[in-house]
């Protein structure tokens, strides 16, 4: 309005209109209307785009917008107008969950129904698949295959399905499932309570992480995958193979845990793995990780630890906890370990290990302390309790603390403290107090 009044004669006066601040024009009063009929016009026009400012926005940002309302109210949207009837067919983000349906018949239905009017043309971000239902291991097991069928960047299951009694049947349905082989998956994550046998025919060229819990794994199934880099296996096994046997020419990063495998031996060969977590996985392990440069040892004790040398280690972590009594088997692992760590900068213990070594303190050799490079040494809290919850002082002898700090007299040893005394009590990540309270004994 303003524009359109810019040449017309004025005064300085001025008025409100629509609530503009504009200068009051000395004109006809036929002129005038002219103006605010004009003003009102373009008023309409800007309400109409406002009214509907959602369909002004490219398909791209739409369909990033439905990716978050929930699948549901996405579907909803095709009664809107003839451009939004299939535009939710492309929607680059899918998540399917049975907690939003009454049924579980509802829920199969609607995952079926939604896949095959998919736009097969549009990219596939993220495929999410939540199911938590009893004894639904034949609708799981025909989900995930659909699943596994469409080309997707990363690809998420998460089953829950067996029922209480069924996890004590000694007999139980194996469900295989055999993967074509994706040129778009990067990132996999399946976890399922029932038993399910993963194949492969064809190479998954793309995927560089794998997380996979409670799955058998076939023993040619992770050359299947030339560029992984991340690797977890909770509660997996493998078959077609004498031992656990994990080689991988590009893995960088590897965390085993609760493997309880026949033969209790598991061989790692990784010539690129960088970070190695071992947790809860009792057992013997052979490790050939040259450029191994962060190793964490969390549960159990290894009945056997055999490698090459660790030429590259800097960051290292034992915590065990010791159910019953203290072994003199497990005192000569964690000393023969020890040796291993030349170039380790930063060793953390449980005050379990402090505990061990000092029962059979007459097992630490008489030569110089191997940790030569070490910078700073760290003592954690215990990690259970059993029935009776108590923190312990740590109260290191001093041929211990010796053959621990000798080597390195400018390493700096601390005790990490907090309020709960022991990780069965511990939150989920509590906060820890750095203390120096580490006092010895001779």
């Amino acid at each position: 309005l303003q524009q359109h009044l810019r040449n017309r004669p004025s005064s300085q006066s001025q008025s409100q209109i629509g609530g503009l601040k504009i200068k009051k024009v000395a004109v006809a009063h036929h002129t005038r209307f002219q103006v605010l009929g004009d003003y009102m016009d373009s008023r309409m026009r800007i309400n109409n785009v406002q009214g509907d400012r959602l369909s002004v926005l490219p398909d791209d940002v739409i369909l990033r917008i439905l990716s978050f309302v929930g699948l549901k109210d996405a579907v909803a949207t095709s009664v809107l107008s003839p451009r939004w009837r299939y535009l939710w067919t492309s929607i680059p983000h899918l998540t399917f969950s049975t907690k939003d349906f009454s049924t579980l018949d509802k829920f199969s239905e609607s995952v079926t129904r939604v896949l095959s009017r998919r736009n097969n043309q549009a990219l596939l971000s993220s495929f999410n698949l939540h199911l938590s239902a009893k004894d639904a291991e034949d609708v799981a097991w025909r989900i995930m295959n659909q699943a596994f069928s469409l080309s997707v960047q990363q690809l998420n299951i998460d089953c829950v399905v067996r029922s209480l009694s069924s996890m004590f049947q000694r007999k139980s349905t194996t469900y295989p499932v055999s993967l074509s082989g994706s040129q778009t998956l990067k990132h996999l994550t399946l976890s399922c309570d029932f038993l399910v046998t993963l194949t492969s025919t064809r190479e998954f060229s793309s995927l560089t992480t794998l997380h996979l819990c409670f799955i058998t794994l076939d023993d040619a199934f992770l050359s299947m995958c030339p560029n992984l880099e991340n690797l977890t296996l909770h509660l997996c096994g493998m078959t077609g193979s004498k031992d656990f046997r994990i080689c991988h020419p590009r893995l960088s990063n590897l965390t085993l845990e609760n493997l309880h495998v026949r033969p209790l031996t598991i061989n790692v060969v990784a010539p690129k793995l960088k970070k190695l977590t071992i947790s809860k996985s009792p057992g013997g392990f052979r490790i050939h990780a040259p450029e191994l440069a962060s190793l964490l040892l969390i549960g159990f004790c290894p009945s056997m630890f055999s490698t090459d040398g660790f030429p590259s280690l800097e960051e290292a972590q034992l915590s065990f906890h010791i159910l019953r009594a203290l072994k003199k088997s497990d005192a000569s692992t964690v000393i023969s370990l020890l040796h291993k760590f030349h170039n380790v900068k930063h060793l953390s213990l449980s005050i379990e290990i402090i505990q061990l070594l000092n029962s059979f303190v007459d097992l630490i050799p008489h030569q110089p302390s191997p940790l030569a490079n070490l910078e700073s040494l760290k003592i954690l809290p215990k990690m259970y309790c059993l029935m009776y919850h108590k923190h312990m002082r740590v109260v290191m002898y001093n041929k211990l603390r010796k053959y621990l700090l000798n080597a390195s007299p400018k390493a700096t040893l601390t005790e990490v403290l907090r309020a709960e005394c022991c990780d069965a009590t511990a939150c989920a990540n509590p906060p820890t107090i750095i203390k120096q309270r580490v006092s010895w004994s001779s």
